[in-house]
């Protein structure tokens, strides 16, 4: 995404190979380059249906396990030596500002924007660089939908 283009290296063929070993790799990586349309155009949720088929499809396939890792929704941990805190202020301010920021990790603490920026990781630093081990909600807002 973001204008790079990933190249899918299959198994070469070898010369025992037959003519159904050979048409299983070629509709491998046009599953393959399926998936990554449906992520270009930010069809997340169908991504994620498509990577479960793909599991059942090619369980053996190193790339159909890297987006099924990278596809799987996300989990939340708690950290006990936090005290927990209601985060609706935060959630608020997305409802309200989020469509702002397009394409962009967002680090929000209670009703203010703390950092927003399409890598994660430089929203991380600057958010623990303002607020130290205080608890902050980070979010991806997906780009705008130009057909709606």
């Amino acid at each position: 995404m973001g204008g790079e283009r990933e190249v899918t290296t299959l198994p070469k063929i070898k010369d025992g190979d037959s003519g159904a070993e050979e048409a299983e790799r070629e509709q491998l990586a046009a599953d393959l380059q399926h998936l990554r349309a449906l992520l270009e155009a930010d069809r997340v949720a169908e991504a994620r249906r498509f990577v479960k088929e793909l599991e059942q499809r090619w369980p053996e396939a190193e790339r159909v396990q890297h987006y099924a890792r990278v596809l799987a929704p996300p989990k939340v941990r708690m950290r006990p030596d936090l005290p927990a805190r209601s985060s609706e202020r935060e959630w608020k301010w997305l409802e309200e500002h989020g469509r702002e920021y397009p394409g962009c990790w967002l680090a929000i603490h209670e009703d203010q924007l703390i950092a927003a920026d399409p890598d994660r990781h430089a929203v991380m630093a600057r958010a623990e660089q303002a607020l130290g081990e205080e608890t902050y909600l980070l979010f991806h807002q997906p780009k705008s939908d130009p057909a709606k």
